[in-house]
């Protein structure tokens, strides 16, 4: 949804009040008045499977003191977003994010995820979709508007990932090369080619 912080402070009784650490010469608070739009974050498919079975915590690893964040679905990772799907953040003055000078990216605190800002799993089948975000406040809301094949879509998207991680970790096990790119950024015959180059089964792959 799209809300001013002074709209936010007076709906919640909460308080705007971003860390001093996130307030660097290319960031700056949002001005009372200022609307802060849906949020969206991709991060990364482990993050992506703990939202999808209901325990992510945090946005980026425990190690990241900030996380990016980006007003459009596929700002970020769009190829991952499209085949996976991303998190809408509904509420996201709740996480205290800055504006950066680049149009639509926000920062902030890595800190767990408050109860009210619990992300909604964008399905790969509406990353795409035109969907009035701003009208949207909470999970309920956003799932109403997917569709009926949302829940469908979930549990096979659930499927794909974990499949896809555990080519990963089978690449890892075999003693494979550290990957430079993002397991799907390789074409699907490179990935037929080293799978079967150190004997490991495709799971996602074939799909």
């Amino acid at each position: 949804m799209k809300e001013t912080p002074g709209s936010f402070e007076r709906r919640t009784g909460l308080s705007y009040s971003p860390p001093p650490s996130l307030l660097e010469g290319r960031t700056r608070p949002l001005g009372t008045r200022e609307s802060c739009p849906t949020l969206f974050r991709y991060p990364g498919p482990e993050g992506l499977l703990e939202a999808l079975r209901g325990g992510l915590a945090r946005l980026a690893p425990v190690g990241a003191d900030r996380v990016w964040l980006a007003s459009r679905p596929t700002a970020e990772r769009a190829r991952a977003a499209r085949l996976f799907g991303t998190l809408a953040l509904l509420q996201p003055l709740h996480l205290q994010p800055v504006a950066t000078r680049r149009s639509g990216i926000f920062l902030a605190p890595n800190a767990p995820l408050p109860r009210d800002a619990e992300p909604v799993w964008v399905s790969p089948s509406q990353v795409a979709a035109r969907i009035a975000w701003d009208r949207l406040r909470t999970e309920p809301d956003a799932v109403r508007r997917f569709g009926g094949g949302y829940a469908d879509e979930r549990a096979r998207t659930l499927d794909r990932l974990s499949a896809y991680l555990e080519e990963i970790s089978a690449l890892e096990r075999a003693g494979a090369p550290a990957l430079e790119r993002p397991w799907l950024a390789h074409s699907a015959r490179e990935r037929r080619r080293l799978l079967a180059r150190l004997g490991i089964r495709a799971t996602w792959t074939r799909t």
